[in-house]
C-alpha cells in the first residue's frame, strides 16, 4: 500500500512540474526584425530595424522612408557605418557617442533579472521608464515601450525575434 501512495506522490509531483509553463526568456544572442517609432513634441518617425546581437556586438539596419543607414557597433566603443546611398563609402568611427544610446534601447540586459520573469519588465534609468512585454505565445520580447516624464518617447515592436545559441 506504502508503494502505491509514494508512486501516486511522484505522479503528481511530475504532472505538477510538466504543466508549469516556460520562463520567458531574455535572449542574449538573436537576430531580429522590429518596427520603431520615435516620438517628440513635433513629429513621428518610423524605422523599420533589423537587429543582430551576438556576445555585446550589435549590427543594426534601420530604414525610413527616405534612407536606410547599416551600423555595426563592436566593442570598445567603435562603429562602422554605412549608407545605402554610398555603400562603398564606410566610415569607422572610434568612440562613437551615439553606440549608448541605440544599443540601449534595443539590450535586454538593462532589465533585472528575477528568477521568475514577469510578463512585463520595467526598467528605470533616472531618466528614462523603460517597459518591457512578453510574447504569451513564444514567451520572447515583444515589445518595448520607453517613456520619458511619462509621456512616451519610443515605441518598439519585434515582428520577428529568433534566439541564437
Amino acid at each position: 500500500m506504502k508503494f502505491i501512495i509514494i508512486c501516486m506522490v511522484i505522479m503528481l509531483m511530475l504532472s505538477g512540474c510538466s504543466s508549469e509553463q516556460d520562463p520567458f526568456l531574455l535572449p542574449v544572442n538573436y537576430t531580429g526584425e522590429a518596427f520603431m517609432k520615435v516620438y517628440t513634441d513635433k513629429s513621428e518617425n518610423e524605422y523599420r530595424v533589423n537587429i543582430i546581437s551576438r556576445d555585446g556586438n550589435y549590427s543594426i539596419r534601420t530604414e525610413s522612408e527616405k534612407e536606410a543607414w547599416n551600423y555595426a557597433y563592436l566593442s570598445g566603443g567603435r562603429c562602422i557605418l554605412t549608407n545605402d546611398k554610398f555603400p562603398e563609402s564606410s566610415v569607422t568611427i572610434e568612440n562613437f557617442k551615439l553606440t549608448d544610446s541605440l544599443i540601449y534601447d534595443f539590450d535586454f540586459e538593462k532589465f533585472n533579472l528575477a528568477e521568475n520573469l514577469s510578463e512585463e519588465l520595467v526598467y528605470w534609468d533616472g531618466i528614462y521608464k523603460h517597459v518591457l512585454n512578453f510574447s504569451k505565445e513564444t514567451r520572447l520580447p515583444e515589445t518595448i515601450f520607453i517613456y520619458k516624464n511619462d509621456k512616451l518617447v519610443k515605441a518598439i515592436k519585434y515582428e520577428k525575434l529568433n534566439v541564437e545559441e
